[in-house]
């Protein structure tokens, strides 16, 4: 996971979709929008979610 670096509004508006929405609903939203870089930050905080609750 290399980790895209968005600036502060991109990291804004994946925050605030994915606090309004969840992870999986604000993924689908961002990749609706067309917003790439958005989905593709949030598709990694789902992959690190996924990995955290393995390792528990």
């Amino acid at each position: 996971m290399a980790g895209n670096f968005l600036n502060k509004e991109k990291q804004a508006i994946a925050q605030n979709l994915i606090d309004t929405c969840g992870l999986q609903r604000a993924l689908h939203a961002a990749q609706q929008f067309g917003w790439h870089d958005i989905a593709t930050n949030i598709s990694e905080k789902i992959d690190q979610a996924m990995y955290s609750q393995t390792r528990h």
